[in-house]
């Protein structure tokens, strides 16, 4: 698998972290949790040059996935989601759309590869080795993904530079945050942690403090 470069995209008002991976060497790219900054993610792609084949998302709250019908619709783009989170995708209530908040609208959309299950799974994108974690918790279907030969781990809102996610929205649960981070404490001390709010971090930092 070929190095692969990050581009950070700070979305809408909850200031969201969609991020853009570009793998070496490859004409194809993939976005994970394209929230409210549609114009930005769009011009992000075209500065890289790439065509969009898959959206993955982390979970389906509205800051992460309300860019993601237009990308589905206009670069044919797959979306990926767990099944305990398709709900949401359209249900303002389970993903806390704010309209007030947002410059984009909640439109409908399908997905189009759907986890299911709590074991992990192993997947391709773009040529690059992805374990795809069940971390639920702060949502039903949260993920977290890893990018194993890059030791890259994209969070989400299960764990943040300093912190973890809340668990007092709709789905959220504290024993299972709890597992969760349990979980990633336990993984490789060289691994970056790029999450869906803030900066990243080495893991080592991120887990300093979580239960152990």
């Amino acid at each position: 698998p070929m190095p692969i470069s990050i581009r950070t995209i700070c979305c809408g008002q909850l200031a969201e972290n969609a991020y853009l991976v570009c793998p070496e060497g490859r004409d194809d790219c993939l976005l994970i949790d394209p929230g409210d900054g549609l114009e930005k993610i769009k011009r992000a792609i075209a500065d890289s040059g790439r065509r969009l084949t898959d959206i993955l998302l982390t979970h389906a709250h509205f800051d992460h996935m309300l860019s993601a019908p237009h990308f589905k619709r206009f670069a044919g783009a797959r979306l990926h989601v767990h099944a305990l989170d398709v709900p949401m995708l359209t249900d303002a209530q389970l993903n806390l759309y704010q309209p007030d908040w947002c410059y984009l609208p909640l439109l409908p959309v399908t997905p189009d590869v759907i986890y299911e299950g709590d074991a992990d799974f192993e997947t391709t994108v773009c040529g690059q080795r992805i374990t795809v974690m069940h971390t639920p918790g702060h949502t039903p279907g949260g993920v977290c993904y890893h990018f194993t030969d890059e030791k890259v781990l994209f969070s989400g809102d299960t764990v943040f530079a300093q912190g973890y996610g809340r668990v007092d929205f709709p789905g959220g649960d504290v024993k299972q945050l709890t597992q969760s981070l349990k979980r990633i404490v336990h993984m490789p001390e060289d691994i970056q942690v790029y999450s869906g709010h803030g900066g990243p971090a080495d893991i080592h930092s991120v887990t300093r403090g979580l239960i152990r």
